[in-house]
């Protein structure tokens, strides 16, 4: 399964709409670590989608580069080599030759469901709470559990049953449960929280982010 196909599922879900962004602050409230200002996350990511009635999943690996505020980075290396890109100005694929193709063109919404995603992957919890209601374990709880679930009678509820964050230093697994028994897992490892801007190789993927 694609990032892109992934996004695609969160945007009929509904993460895109007017909301307001709170800010990243550190918080007494178990989850990851916050990230400073004039940082990107950097990792390795398993990709799994499940089915119901199909026993496994389909599963894709590679790399993610994470900068708050400006994109993501999803970089496939198996099954398939590509790269998808998150950012401002939408969504953008590259296969195996170096082919563009933009799957959803940007916005001023679109960059909210940027952030959103960010979000959730960072840990960012305070972000989400006008959408979701926010449940955490016990603060002495390793690993440390986050749920997030849609408020009644929304769009998000109607395409997402609830999400699950765990993790210790940072996010570590993600799980977006559907109704009907389908789900998907994204496992994130060894990550890195680092100072940009970002290698060239990065950086040209997401303009603006490769000087100080």
């Amino acid at each position: 399964m694609t990032l892109a196909r992934f996004v695609h599922s969160l945007l009929l879900a509904g993460f895109i709409g007017t909301c307001a962004i709170v800010p990243v602050t550190a918080s007494a409230r178990p989850g990851a670590v916050a990230l400073e200002k004039g940082q990107y996350l950097a990792g390795d990511f398993t990709l799994n989608r499940h089915l119901a009635g199909f026993d496994g999943g389909l599963e894709s690996t590679g790399e993610f580069t994470l900068v708050p505020g400006s994109g993501l980075i999803w970089q496939t290396s198996n099954p398939f080599p590509g790269t998808t890109i998150l950012g401002p100005g939408g969504i953008t694929n590259i296969d195996a030759e170096g082919e563009k193709s933009q799957v959803a063109a940007g916005n001023a919404q679109f960059g909210v469901f940027v952030d959103l995603i960010s979000s959730v992957l960072e840990g960012n919890w305070a972000a989400l709470e006008n959408r979701f209601h926010v449940e955490f374990s016990k603060p002495d709880q390793s690993p440390w559990q986050v749920r997030l679930t849609p408020f009644g009678e929304s769009a998000i509820g109607g395409q997402i049953t609830d999400i699950i964050a765990t993790g210790t230093n940072f996010v570590e697994q993600v799980r977006l449960n559907k109704p009907g028994g389908d789900f998907d897992d994204i496992t994130l490892a060894r990550q890195q929280a680092k100072s940009l801007p970002l290698p060239a190789d990065k950086a040209s993927l997401l303009p603006g982010t490769g000087t100080k």
